[in-house]
């Protein structure tokens, strides 16, 4: 896709031009990404700041659906999500909880992991408020089994804090609409885009979730719809 890259001048207005013809085509969206992330209910209405980041785990390769399936079968079984909770319940009761999210054994240990880092550390994810974005990130990878995109999701959904999670879908549609080149890395993306709106949270979150429905729906990784495209007329695959 580098082709295109070097063919395509991008701006803060091209991007937000997005972000408006996104938002029109896809006001009718009845899932759960947009809705509830939106209405300060992502993956399930968490309570506390451990719960968002056990639902932002949950949801590591896998469907929304899915996600918040296992999120509130956990919470029926533990009631409130918190360190303590996780590490009262057996291995057996969590994982039978959460099997529908897939990779359970993996998501089972990396939040017995955390929960017994929080539990030695309560304050660790309440002092992330006071810290500028860049090194709130750097402390949450410092967690087990957080990566770029949970910490990032983390970041914005919740937090609020400016910076931009990069999913399969908005990695593939970014390249192809010319925004960054095949050898741009996670980090360049995630810092391009969050320059291009000059750390807007509000739109740095609309974009995120647009791309994700705009990539499930026509922008797919295999035979996408450009025919049906919104956005075509921005794309670098026009040129």
């Amino acid at each position: 896709m580098s082709e295109y890259h070097h063919m395509c001048m991008w701006s803060r207005c091209k991007i937000l031009k997005i972000v408006e013809i996104l938002s029109k085509t896809y006001i009718d969206y009845s899932e759960f990404v947009i809705r509830d992330a939106l209405d300060d209910g992502y993956l399930g209405r968490p309570s506390n700041y451990f719960e968002f980041l056990t639902a932002v785990i949950l949801s590591q390769n896998t469907s929304d659906r899915n996600a918040i399936k296992a999120f509130s079968n956990l919470k029926k079984v533990l009631g409130e999500i918190t360190p303590e909770s996780i590490l009262r319940a057996g291995d057996d009761v969590v994982k039978s909880a959460i099997r529908i999210s897939g990779l359970v054994n993996r998501k089972s240990r990396v939040l017995k992991q955390i929960a017994l880092f929080l539990r030695d550390n309560p304050f660790y994810l309440k002092d992330l408020e006071k810290m500028d974005v860049e090194k709130a990130r750097e402390r949450l990878l410092e967690l087990p089994g957080v990566g770029l995109k949970t910490a990032d999701v983390f970041l914005l959904m919740v937090l609020k804090k400016p910076t931009f999670p990069i999913d399969t879908h908005i990695n593939r549609i970014v390249r192809r609409l010319g925004i960054a080149s095949a050898s741009d890395r996670y980090e360049d993306v995630r810092m391009t885009i969050t320059r291009y709106l000059d750390s807007n949270i509000n739109a740095l979150t609309m974009l995120h979730l647009l791309l994700i429905v705009h990539g499930r729906r026509v922008c797919t990784a295999r035979r996408p719809k450009c025919s049906q495209c919104t956005i075509f007329e921005l794309c670098c695959r026009n040129i």
